[in-house]
């Protein structure tokens, strides 16, 4: 009886504490991004450009934790081409702390990856950033429920991961949630 007792009451809280934990991912997944757009805009106030892509290394930080100088750039991946390190008027650091990885921790994937495109053109808006930056969230389709990254989508952009800011991109087996940070 006790038991039985006990595996009721599992049952009833065990999906009330999962829909707890994935929102506090969520959140935690919006904090990251936020605070990752902030360090973008004060890294552009003082240098003028960008961080280069890869430049600290793929998933880690790309500048805004520490400078990028020609000994801690990662060049195996065109990350310290001209331009990318020894930024003067580099004032930071612009974050505490790179996020290591999502809140979601996939073995495949799940880091949050800097990027700095010229040009892009957003999605669905047809508006054109002659220097972007974006922050891209790699995970095995499906290791994310769409219903998270729908709630992204709804706190930082328009709820349409299609277009605007925040957009999905499925490649074979892998999606990419890409957000644009700064769009010049």
């Amino acid at each position: 009886m006790v038991i039985a007792i006990i595996a009721v009451l599992a049952a009833i809280l065990a999906p009330a504490a999962f829909r707890a934990m994935e929102k506090s991912k969520i959140s935690a997944c919006i904090a990251d991004l936020r605070a990752i757009k902030s360090a973008a805009y004060a890294f552009y106030t003082d240098t003028d450009t960008l961080p280069c892509p890869k430049c600290g290394g793929w998933g880690k930080d790309p500048g805004f934790v520490q400078p990028i100088t020609a000994s801690n750039c990662w060049p195996n991946e065109g990350g310290c081409s001209p331009g990318c390190t020894d930024l003067p008027g580099w004032d930071g650091p612009y974050l505490e702390k790179w996020p290591l990885s999502s809140p979601w921790h996939i073995l495949y994937g799940g880091l949050y990856n800097w990027n700095r495109w010229s040009p892009l053109t957003i999605p669905g808006t047809g508006k054109t950033c002659s220097l972007a930056g974006v922050v891209t969230l790699e995970a095995q389709s499906g290791a994310i429920p769409i219903e998270s990254l729908q709630k992204i989508d709804k706190v930082l952009d328009n709820g349409d991961l299609d277009s605007e800011n925040v957009y999905q991109v499925i490649a074979g087996t892998n999606l990419y949630l890409n957000y644009v940070v700064a769009c010049f």
